[in-house]
């Protein structure tokens, strides 16, 4: 009887263990956004110093992801990277070749960009400097990780209101570059404010064609970890047919 009850216990012991890895596996397997990788949630001048009252040296984009590098009594010096088309140096934007704005430049913040690496564009000849700046502070509550909200309301509203007058549009059935104008056109008839616009077409962008999902999730959008395929099962061997 004590070594049926030795060997109960020691099952439980066992049983428990494997729950505790496969729930640490799950947890390993989620995606964990790094403790300082945010996004903005709505557009904020990029200011010179902690404090509403500082000079700004531009203005940061709705659903931009950067670093955080310190904060200070709720307010955060950031660092971000981006796009520049050579010889327009006051917008910044998310891809190369592909205008989804992520800030605009003032002068004082064009001087603190450092050019990371130069491509030129095969198609249109245009070359493109990827570059990155920092130094400059943000509200804490203009921040956060996790957009999948915001996100999810985009969809949402595009769904409700630009099907009203015709058949939805697909997102990929325009480009990104296309996507802010043929926005622009069928708004007007909406009761859509300018902060549902932005983020509708943000969205739209991100899911337009030439956009790889895979390559190019959406920003803070914690696109779930795709599971893995199980392993192929061992073939039989050689002469282990039924008979």
């Amino acid at each position: 009887m004590k070594r049926l009850i030795t060997t109960q216990r020691l099952g439980g012991v066992l049983a428990g263990a494997a729950l505790a890895l496969a729930a640490l596996a799950l947890l390993a397997s989620a995606p964990q956004p790094a403790p300082d990788r945010y996004c903005t949630v709505q557009t904020n001048p990029l200011y010179t110093a902690p404090q509403a009252t500082a000079s700004s040296c531009g203005r940061l984009e709705l659903a931009v992801p950067l670093r955080v590098l310190e904060t200070s009594d709720g307010w955060a010096r950031v660092q971000l990277e981006g796009w520049q088309l050579q010889g327009s140096p006051t917008v910044l934007y998310a891809l190369e070749g592909v205008r989804i704005r992520e800030a605009i430049l003032d002068a004082c913040a064009q001087a603190k960009l450092q050019v990371l690496k130069t491509v030129t564009d095969e198609d249109t000849g245009q070359v493109w400097n990827k570059v990155r700046l920092a130094g400059f502070w943000v509200p804490e509550k203009a921040l956060s990780r996790d957009l999948r909200k915001p996100w999810a309301t985009a969809e949402a509203l595009y769904k409700k209101n630009c099907s009203a007058c015709h058949a939805l549009h697909d997102p990929a059935q325009f480009t990104a570059n296309q996507w802010p104008q043929v926005l622009k056109s069928m708004t007007s008839r909406t009761p859509l404010d300018k902060t549902q616009i932005a983020w509708i077409t943000k969205y739209l962008q991100y899911h337009a064609k030439g956009i790889d999902p895979d390559k190019v999730p959406l920003p803070c959008g914690l696109t779930p970890a795709k599971p893995k395929s199980p392993p192929p099962e061992p073939a039989p061997p050689a002469g282990s047919g039924s008979r």
